[in-house]
């Protein structure tokens, strides 16, 4: 089996330079990434070997380097651009040896570090290709000092139960960055990206550090598996983000997590999925086949090493705020949805799922690792760690909490061209709970568009955080004013669910509005 993946490598190497050996050409727009004061990264793939130069202009000066294609297998170029002056616009040209084909675009440096200036970004996940794109012409116009993907952005599953060979399944994947760097061709030309994958961005959904879930209904009953994968499909996933993609330094083929700074800001980028226990470990089947609730002390939704590098972090920061960039939503007081849907489980819903299955897709959230999450709160509350937001995707909808209901203050933009689940909307109108109580997509609204969430920091003062659709309208708006300290995160004993709620009256599950493919 190895010698057929060797040779098949062989064929697809030789295959792809005899097309291209009269023809040299760099395949899209340039990605600026890994911005810090004084210095950036550029990449871009080419469709063979190829000598080219690259210009840095400034007030300082210009910059001329030349260079060839290092990468002799997926011709991938990759510079670090250095010795440039913080918070400076620089503008860059790419040209082949040839003069060919001529590349132009923008990028500033990040401030100081802990300096004042005010400066925004906008971030968001879940591209799915089939979607339209439209929404990063509006998110353009905002002019950004840089964007933020915290995933589903490739959309790349693998037969997960299968060892694949690492050099074509690297081929594959990067052919999925090409075309999606194609797609954001024009917003990135201008604007610096970082990047973290979640779980549609390779292995399969909902995977953790050695499975995948898979979640199985039926009229009578619920079953949660899951299913194990081979170590080199992670292997696979984090190599593609360390070597097709601009990022920062601390990003390599074991760790994918990592930290930058920004003047007064620091942002810790979680890896919140390739490092944690199984989502569904809190489940055992009862002999009625319904869904029991645990909470195992070792289920962490970071292990001990990433928890400890972001504990760290936080505690040693100078800077006056700081980001937490997490894949998937935080708020804590999504635990009691999920009661909900654990009293409702044998309830067949109008999308065919029952509250059994809904409970079990949540099981994905942090709400579900409590002991991780307290383990956060705590540190930061303890520590006296204050100005902590948590940047959140992957729910294919929108919504802001001032920090009551979360745990922290917390926007969630997880549908920059997703079809929306509704689920704020669903924990809003039809369970009657405000958990995202500066409003969002469907809270006293009936807009479910595609959305950005925009972060605009005002020097040491304040930080707005802004859900705004694909039509260029604020869905909602909430200011955070400095010195914010979470509240102590106790932990409470599960009770019979039943006690909790004399909802019935209150609250009409009417869930005609769930979509049955969507997260929720």
């Amino acid at each position: 089996m190895k010698k057929l993946h060797k040779n098949t490598l062989i064929f697809l190497t030789l295959l792809f330079n005899v097309n291209n050996i009269f023809s040299q050409h760099i395949l899209h727009q340039p990605i600026i990434g890994a911005i810090t004061e004084n210095s950036a990264k550029i990449l871009f793939f080419s469709d063979t070997l190829i000598d080219y130069t690259l210009t840095i202009s400034n007030q300082e000066g210009i910059m001329s380097i030349e260079h060839h294609t290092e990468d002799s297998i997926f011709f991938c170029n990759k510079l670090t651009i250095s010795e440039l002056m913080p918070n400076q616009t620089c503008y860059y040209t790419l040209k082949t040896k040839n003069n060919t084909e001529e590349f132009r675009g923008t990028f500033k440096t990040a401030p100081k570090k802990n300096s004042t200036e005010k400066f925004s970004f906008v971030f968001g996940s879940c591209t799915e290709q089939s979607q339209d794109f439209g929404i990063f012409k509006t998110i353009e116009k905002q002019k950004p000092n840089f964007f933020i993907h915290l995933g589903d952005w490739l959309y790349n599953k693998y037969n997960a139960t299968t060892d694949l060979s690492e050099q074509i399944e690297l081929f594959h994947l990067r052919d999925k960055f090409i075309a999606r760097y194609k797609l954001l061709g024009n917003f990135l030309k201008n604007t610096p990206i970082d990047y973290i994958f979640d779980d549609e961005d390779g292995i399969y959904d909902d995977f953790s550090k050695s499975s995948f879930t898979v979640i199985e209904a039926n009229n009578k009953s619920t079953q949660v598996k899951e299913i194990p994968y081979p170590d080199s499909l992670k292997t696979i996933l984090k190599k593609s983000l360390a070597e097709f993609f601009p990022s920062y330094d601390d990003v390599n083929n074991q760790d994918s997590y990592h930290k930058f700074s920004y003047g007064n800001a620091d942002f810790f980028v979680l890896d919140n999925r390739s490092t944690r226990t199984p989502n569904t470990e809190i489940f055992t089947t009862n002999k009625k086949g319904k869904l029991k609730y645990s909470n195992p002390n070792e289920h962490e939704i970071l292990d001990s090493t990433q928890m400890k590098w972001l504990l760290d972090g936080l505690k040693k920061s100078e800077a006056k705020w700081k980001f937490i960039v997490s894949g998937v939503t935080f708020n804590k007081s999504y635990k009691k949805v999920f009661n909900i849907c654990m009293r409702l489980q044998n309830r067949i819903l109008p999308n065919g799922k029952n509250g059994a299955y809904i409970a079990a897709s949540l099981s994905a959230m942090w709400f579900a690792y409590p002991n991780s999450q307290q383990k956060l709160i705590n540190f930061c509350k303890d520590n006296e760690i204050k100005n902590i937001i948590i940047l959140s995707g992957d729910a294919h909808s929108s919504a802001i909490d001032d920090g009551k209901n979360a745990g922290f203050p917390e926007i969630m933009a997880g549908g920059l061209a997703q079809v929306n689940s509704h689920i704020a909307s669903i924990i809003y109108n039809n369970f009657k709970l405000n958990l995202w109580n500066q409003g969002g997509q469907g809270i006293q609204n009936k807009n479910f568009n595609h959305a950005y969430g925009k972060v605009t920091v005002n020097q040491d003062s304040s930080v707005i955080l802004e859900v705004i659709d694909d039509k260029d309208s604020t869905i909602a708006k909430h200011q955070i004013k400095t010195d914010y300290l979470p509240n102590t995160f106790k932990l409470k004993k599960q009770v019979r669910i039943n006690k909790l709620f004399t909802f019935r009256k209150k609250i009409r599950i009417g869930f005609r509005e769930i979509l049955g493919k969507n997260k929720f």
